[in-house]
C-alpha cells in the first residue's frame, strides 16, 4: 500500500496545472482512477484524476481545468494520528535536486488518505507500536512547474 500512495504521488504532482481559483469533482472518478482533493499556494483547492495503477506514467488531469505539470519535487509522510508519530517520510527531486531550477514553481499539499491503520494497511502487518485502531493519514507535499 504504500508503494502505491508513493506512486500516486508522483502522479497526483504530475498532474497539477491550473490556471483558475480552483476546480471541484465533478461525480465519481471514471474507472481505473482516483480523484484526490489537494491544496495550491496562490490557487487553491483543486481536484486531480490519477491513475491507480503502480505502474502508472505520473500523467493525470486536474478536473475541470486544462494543462498538465511537471514535478519537480515531493514528499509523502505517513503520520501516526493517534500517537503522534511519523511513521515513514519519502522525498524524491527530479535531477536530484538540480532539475528545473531556474523555473517557478508552485507548492501543493493534501492528505491523500486518513482512516484506521488496519484499512491502509489492508490486513498486513502493522509497524512497531502501531495499533490496528490508530489513526493514519498519509499526506503529500510536492513543487510544480505549471504549463498551460
Amino acid at each position: 500500500m504504500l508503494r502505491r500512495l508513493l506512486c500516486g504521488v508522483a502522479a497526483m504532482v504530475a498532474a497539477l496545472a491550473v490556471s483558475t481559483a480552483g476546480a471541484s469533482a465533478s461525480g465519481p472518478a471514471p474507472p481505473g482512477k482516483d480523484v484526490i482533493d489537494l491544496n495550491c499556494e496562490g490557487i487553491g483547492p483543486v481536484s486531480v484524476s490519477v491513475p491507480r495503477s503502480d505502474n502508472n506514467n505520473g500523467a493525470g488531469q486536474i478536473v475541470g481545468v486544462k494543462g498538465h505539470g511537471i514535478p519537480v519535487a515531493f514528499t509523502f509522510t505517513l503520520t501516526d494520528v493517534t500517537t503522534h508519530t511519523v511513521i515513514d517520510s519519502q522525498s524524491s527531486a527530479v535531477g536530484g535536486g538540480r532539475a528545473h531550477r531556474n523555473q517557478a514553481t508552485t507548492t501543493c499539499s493534501g492528505v491523500v488518505f486518513s482512516g484506521p491503520a488496519s484499512d491502509f494497511f489492508g490486513g498486513g502487518p502493522l509497524p512497531p507500536g502501531v495499533a490496528p485502531t490508530d489513526t493514519i493519514e498519509a499526506s503529500i507535499a510536492g513543487q510544480v512547474i505549471i504549463k498551460l
